[in-house]
Order: C-alpha cells, then sequence, then structure tokens
C-alpha cells in the first residue's frame, strides 16, 4: 500500500509541474518561431533586442495593436476565448513553438496539466528576456 500511495504521489506531483520554464529550457525556446494554429507568423521568442521577439517593445509581434500579435488583446491570438489564443487556457489550437528541431510545445497560458503548453510570461522571465 506505501509503496503504491508513493508511486501516485510522484506521478501527481510530476504532472503538477509539466510545463514548467527551467532555465535549461532556454536555449530550445531562443529564436523558435511561434505559428498560429491557422498558419501565421506571431514573431520569434529571444531576448528583446531580436527584430522579431514578441519581448522587443518596437516589434509589431509584441505591440497591443498589430492584429498578429498575442498581446492584442482584440485578435484571435490574444483574447481569452479564441481557440487559437495563447491567453485562453482551454484552447484546442494554440500557437505552436517550433524550433531548429521541430515543435518544442505550444504557447499557452493553459491548462496547467498539459506539460507541452508554455506560458510566454514563463518563458520570459526564466530566461530573462526583459
Amino acid at each position: 500500500m506505501k509503496i503504491f500511495f508513493l508511486t501516485f504521489l510522484l506521478l501527481n506531483i510530476s504532472i503538477l509541474h509539466s510545463g514548467e520554464v527551467n532555465s535549461w529550457d532556454c536555449s530550445k525556446f531562443n529564436g523558435a518561431k511561434i505559428i498560429s494554429g491557422d498558419g501565421e507568423f506571431l514573431g520569434v521568442l529571444g531576448p528583446g533586442w531580436l527584430t522579431d521577439s514578441i519581448f522587443n517593445d518596437s516589434s509589431s509581434y509584441s505591440s497591443t495593436w498589430s492584429s498578429d500579435s498575442i498581446f492584442n488583446t482584440s485578435s484571435d491570438y490574444g483574447n481569452s476565448y479564441s481557440n487559437l489564443s495563447v491567453f485562453n487556457d482551454g484552447a484546442s489550437n494554440p500557437p505552436m513553438i517550433i524550433g531548429d528541431n521541430g515543435i518544442v510545445g505550444y504557447l499557452s497560458i493553459g491548462p496547467s496539466w498539459d506539460g507541452d503548453r508554455f506560458s510566454p510570461f514563463d518563458i520570459k522571465y526564466t530566461c530573462d528576456w526583459d
């Protein structure tokens, strides 16, 4: 019984921490393209000095007005209800994160149990990409 409980506890702990960004993950995210579920290029992940970075304050991909920005709450990619949106934790088709070796995961705030979904805020602050 104790072994069963310990196994159950360990499995649940790993599930609770799924999708969490660790500092050693930054290299796989750096320069990765963000492609929406409907095929639109939405910028790249990486430091704010990169031209197309979603963390570059001068980039249209970080703006609150661009239709191709995840930070535009009026766009399909940045509102709280679209199935294409980063900020809909129940989105069925959030943007893909595509690195040099293919899909790294999905840019999404949730759900927390899905280990393939990574929050843009977790990536930004863990990787120190202000």
